[in-house]
């Protein structure tokens, strides 16, 4: 009995020492993996393809992750993160999807290693193949891949005629090869071969680095469920996505890694890699700025990105700054008054009227004040002039920006300063307050806001300030490097609540910098609408 007592002791002994020793880490060791994805040919057939060919097409992409879990498993990776769509590719019908798909189940319900016990669920070779791969590798490994869950009208109203929902479905598996967790992707970006969840979920997973959330792609736009994760506390996110760059605002490299600055996390993002249709840009993001990217343009490669990434521990949520009420306040958009969410404290710049001087919210239109489109909204911008210095102000509804610039003069580049405040609603539906220093796509007015990928002039100093009514505000800076767009390293600028701030100059030339603020309003809208239009039309 003394002898079991003391083993029992040592065992103990031993794992409160593996514990503290997790504790004590600093980083750890982070991949994603940018993937060229094999697409299928019959993704656009209108009727079901045998299991056989799914799998063997399926196949094709899992042997090219497996080669970099390989990779990244020798070099000693904790978690890496895959691409959505990246096990069979985009573009299906509903039909031709549905052979891809698997039953997942919910692993809250049960746990499950399909590496150990294949025979659990028919028809589950996908899953078997992922949980093996984290088991062999000992490593966390966070895919995108099909659920298929059987369903009746009965329970659910909107489960389709098939019988069956079809969810855009990211999965998590531990090094022990069990699957710990599942998303179903809430914002569809017309994805009609899938159904939008009748319940949706917060979904977080713990690791011995920090507690993570997920979510895919179009999420990152709405309150629901990336807002959701970050005022409960979650500093650690892994993220699948199959994004398309939406520039002079919304490349992937750009807008992924202002959001991680401007919400204080570690974000791990996973794209595709399919120029042709400008799906491109994947990259380990931290509070602190970019710790490595890829952005490649051109040819259709995949690309292994691995870096150690500072730890952090979630937060409680009273500790959040992020923490929300929900009155309703009038915002100013053809008078209609929305539901948005108001603060539990003040994030606002303020800015001086004599800044502004009679721009200040008063509806007057300053002469040197001209209006062009930004993907699809209508900004108002000022030219910057001719001076290598200086500091320019416009407003847009009730937001007002401010910058103040230090750079070197160069023929042919031509800059201006604009700010957004009201509806977004080409391909979804959102609000936005945005301030953003653009280089114009060529020298008239009318190209300032067109998507351009090069420039030639250095900036020593920026400085970008404006008066948002929400905290959620995203700070962006791309440049132009080596013939493609780039993002700045870690430390090469700052931000502080609505501040964008360059103090020592950037390497690189600017193409644009900014500040991209969401309003969180009942009027958003992922095209849930849409989709129900779509089925009743089929």
């Amino acid at each position: 009995m003394v002898a079991f007592i003391k083993n029992f002791l040592c065992v103990v002994l031993v794992l409160v020492s593996c514990d503290a020793e997790e504790l004590q880490r600093a980083t750890f060791r982070a991949a994603v993996y940018e993937h060229a994805v094999i697409l299928s040919d019959v993704r656009h057939e209108n009727s079901s393809v045998s299991r056989a060919t799914a799998l063997k097409h399926m196949m094709k992409n899992l042997n090219i992750y497996r080669d970099h879990v390989e990779t990244a498993s020798r070099q000693g990776v904790d978690i890496i993160v895959f691409p959505e769509d990246g096990i069979y590719g985009m573009g299906f019908t509903r039909k031709a999807l549905s052979s891809y798909l698997e039953y997942i189940p919910d692993p809250k319900n049960e746990s499950w290693s399909a590496c150990a016990e294949p025979n659990r669920y028919p028809n589950t070779e996908v899953q078997h193949f992922l949980s093996c791969l984290a088991k062999n590798n000992s490593m966390f490994i966070v895919a995108n891949f099909g659920d298929k869950q059987p369903c009746s009208q009965d329970t659910y109203p909107s489960c389709p005629i098939d019988g069956h929902f079809q969810f855009n479905t990211d999965v998590v598996y531990n090094p022990l090869g069990t699957l710990i967790a599942k998303y179903h992707k809430e914002n569809l970006f017309f994805e009609y071969q899938f159904d939008f969840p009748p319940v949706t979920e917060v979904v977080t997973f713990d690791t011995p680095f920090g507690l993570f959330g997920i979510f895919t792609c179009f999420d990152i736009i709405f309150h629901d469920p990336a807002i959701d994760l970050i005022n409960r506390g979650v500093r650690n996110i892994v993220f699948p996505t199959a994004w398309m760059d939406a520039l002079p605002l919304l490349g992937a490299v750009q807008f992924h890694s202002a959001f991680a600055r401007g919400m204080g996390l570690n974000f791990l993002a996973a794209n595709i890699n399919w120029p042709l249709m400008r799906f491109h840009g994947s990259g380990i993001y931290t509070p602190d700025g970019v710790l490595t990217y890829y952005y490649n343009d051109r040819h259709a490669r995949g690309q292994l990105l691995i870096s150690d990434v500072p730890i952090i521990r979630s937060e409680s949520v009273s500790t959040s700054p992020f923490t929300p009420r929900l009155p309703r306040i009038p915002i100013a958009t053809s008078g209609t008054e929305l539901s948005v969410v108001h603060w539990t404290q003040n994030p606002t710049v303020p800015l001086s009227p004599q800044v502004f001087g009679n721009m200040m919210i008063t509806g007057m239109r300053a002469e040197s004040t001209f209006r062009s489109f930004v993907f699809h909204d209508l900004y108002t911008f000022k030219q910057l002039d001719g001076a290598s210095a200086g500091t320019v102000s416009v407003c847009n509804n009730a937001l007002c920006c401010s910058l103040h610039y230090e750079r070197d003069l160069v023929s042919g580049d031509v800059y201006a300063f604009g700010a957004f405040d009201g509806l977004h609603t080409y391909q979804g539906t959102y609000y936005m307050q945005v301030c953003t220093l653009l280089k114009c796509q060529g020298i008239t007015k009318s190209s300032c806001g067109k998507p351009t990928t090069a420039a030639k002039t250095h900036f020593r100093n920026i400085r970008i300030s404006g008066n948002f009514s929400s905290p959620y505000v995203f700070p962006e800076v791309l440049t132009y490097q080596n013939g493609s767009l780039a993002v700045p390293l870690k430390n090469t600028w700052t931000y502080t609540p609505s501040i964008l701030s360059v103090d020592t100059g950037l390497s690189d030339p600017v193409v644009s910098a900014g500040l991209f603020g969401r309003v969180y309003t009942n009027l958003d809208t992922n095209g849930h609408n849409q989709k129900e239009a779509f089925n009743q039309r089929n």
